[in-house]
């Protein structure tokens, strides 16, 4: 490769990583907007799964206590999650504005040398370009680790709610039953009869 052609090659390969940063740093915008609505998404089901058992939860005035213990901490474990996920989000989006930086400032640096060292940066972006598609694969990964964990969570509350209104309706079929056999055997049974004056001596 002559001399007259090196500023080309080079002017190529620098747009080229350049166009590659900047489609996955959109990529990885996208999927941080996309983990933060599935977020949002699980708990606007939750608070309408909450919502749905408002009624059941009034009448069933011995359940309700336990049933706000259980929803609060599993809002507090949920919120907590959350809070973590996005601070770990936050440093990572930081890492890797650091890093796009650095590789903006190589590249600039990069113009002024021979083409043995654009080489090397060459070779030295596609790393980073492989660290920030593994950085992708793994927000995929908790995105949907997410999503599962909230559907299990609305899941449990659906079902704890049907079971404990299944019991209490089972209680009250049988408080009735019994009360219905109490008043039958009251009115079956002879009223105590009277002495009479005088049949005693």
């Amino acid at each position: 490769m002559s001399d007259a052609d090196a500023p080309a090659v080079e002017s190529d390969a620098m747009r080229d990583a350049q166009l590659e940063i900047r489609q996955l740093k959109e990529t990885v915008a996208a999927l941080r907007q996309e983990l933060e609505n599935k977020v949002f998404d699980a708990q606007r089901v939750e608070q309408e799964a909450r919502a749905e058992g408002v009624d059941e939860i009034k009448q069933l005035k011995d359940t309700a206590s336990a049933l706000r213990e259980e929803m609060e901490q599993l809002n507090f474990a949920r919120q907590k999650e959350v809070q973590e996920e996005r601070a770990s989000g936050n440093d990572e989006i930081t890492q890797l504005k650091n890093t796009i930086q650095a590789l903006r400032d190589e590249m600039e640096t990069l113009k002024l040398e021979k083409e043995k060292e654009l080489n090397e940066a060459v070779s030295a972006g596609r790393d980073e370009i492989q660290q920030l598609k593994a950085t992708i694969g793994t927000l995929r990964d908790e995105m949907e680790e997410q999503t599962f964990k909230h559907q299990e969570t609305v899941q449990e509350l659906n079902r704890a709610r049907r079971d404990e209104t299944a019991e209490l309706q089972q209680a009250i079929v049988t408080l009735r039953r019994t009360l219905e056999i109490k008043s039958m055997a009251e009115v079956k049974a002879p009223a105590p009869a009277n002495d009479k004056p005088g049949a005693r001596q």
